[in-house]
């Protein structure tokens, strides 16, 4: 009795283990070039709009997580230039401001992008992009966020990029911090 419950469980476990969704490293690994090569595409006058590139897991029973470290503003200080202006830092400031809407267009259809790249998950579950926004100690960043979240369910994301405009600012929730 006590063979047939073992053999019961491991049969189980394995049926469980067979029906979780699997995300690959290389899979997760697109996603994470994707993002990337988007955020690099944005504002041709920053070539180092990314701080910190893309990182990707997947949490069963959640979904996928990205996180991406981003500065909207390229420094303008350097060896020969050690402290920013009051002209350079108002420069800056408003540029930064301009960006963020561009950052938050392009980031919504990322998230669709990257749910409908990740065919292993299940409808169901989460895409979340955490794009944290680094700034320079010199930089006025008041009235701006430090942190922007994107997040929706794999299946309404898919949607609503196939229906495209206002389906995917609905299906995209978006939280600043």
């Amino acid at each position: 009795m006590k063979k047939i419950l073992s053999f019961l469980l491991v049969a189980a476990a394995i049926c469980a283990a067979a029906t979780a969704p699997r995300l690959s490293g290389n899979l997760l690994k697109s996603v994470e070039t994707s993002l990337d090569d988007r955020i690099k595409s944005l504002w041709q006058d920053n070539p180092f709009s990314i701080i910190r590139p893309a990182r990707g897991l997947y949490l069963e029973g959640y979904g996928a997580v990205f996180t991406v470290d981003v500065s909207p503003v390229l420094s303008t200080t350097s060896m020969m230039h050690p402290t920013a202006t009051k002209d350079e830092v108002v420069k800056a400031h408003k540029v930064r401001v301009e960006r963020i809407p561009q950052l938050k267009q392009a980031m919504r259809l990322a998230v669709a992008d990257a749910a409908a790249s990740l065919d292993p998950m299940p409808a169901d579950e989460q895409v979340t992009l955490v794009v944290y926004l680094a700034h320079h100690e010199w930089e006025d960043v008041s009235d701006t966020p430090g942190q922007l979240t994107f997040r929706g369910k794999k299946k309404a994301l898919i949607d609503a990029k196939r229906a495209g405009g206002a389906a995917l600012a609905q299906a995209v929730t978006v939280t600043e911090n």
